[in-house]
């Protein structure tokens, strides 16, 4: 399956890719020139991955993360929108938005006592980050099931199983997490903790 995956160098983008290449897919990615290109440096060497500047080749599978004003142009079979900026209407039938509950996990903008969703600290101790928050380890195995599987769905809402706001109906995907959260949690202060220079907070 040949995938592209926009804007590789988001942390989200990075967690998407590195699954993928887990699962030996070949990957072209596009970076988003305005955040930093420091998580590149993980896949330069891996030969199933390479930056391409423009989307004009043909692909099975487009993953995009954020919003792209020229989403249209990427030349694929199924094309995957992540909004991480709120909810985003397209009105086209080549995409599926997957709307996601807070994801989590390294390399995201964070600090000691919680990470930065929307600009906004969410505390590891807070309701709404107890609530509301998936573990990104947790959501991409799914992601990876569903460009697999594609459905004639136009838009997904994915929760974690503990989330408080939920959609009813059979556009909405449950995920039960493989660890508790307070192990997400431990992992990723450690993380954070051994590379907190290359955080941005």
């Amino acid at each position: 399956m040949s995938i592209l995956v926009v804007n590789c160098n988001h942390w989200i983008g990075f967690h998407i890719v590195n699954t993928l290449l887990e699962h030996d897919f070949k990957i072209d990615g596009m970076i988003n020139p305005s955040l930093q290109d420091d998580l590149l440096m993980f896949f330069g060497r891996n030969s199933e991955f390479q930056m391409v500047d423009d989307g004009k080749r043909e692909y099975e599978t487009c993953i995009i993360i954020g919003d792209n004003p020229n989403f249209q142009e990427f030349k694929a079979e199924n094309k995957w929108l992540l909004p991480i900026n709120g909810i985003q209407k397209k009105e086209t039938s080549d995409l599926t938005i997957i709307h996601t509950p807070i994801l989590f996990g390294e390399w995201m903008p964070m600090n000691e006592n919680g990470i930065y969703h929307h600009n906004k600290l969410i505390t590891f101790d807070s309701e709404e980050f107890k609530n509301n928050a998936l573990s990104i380890h947790s959501f991409t195995p799914v992601l990876l099931q569903l460009i697999q599987n594609p459905s004639e769905t136009h838009e997904l809402y994915v929760h974690s199983r503990h989330e408080k706001r939920k959609s009813p109906g059979k556009n909405a995907i449950y995920i039960r997490e493989s660890e508790p959260k307070e192990k997400y949690v431990a992992d990723l202060k450690k993380h954070y903790k051994r590379y907190k220079k290359f955080y941005y907070s």
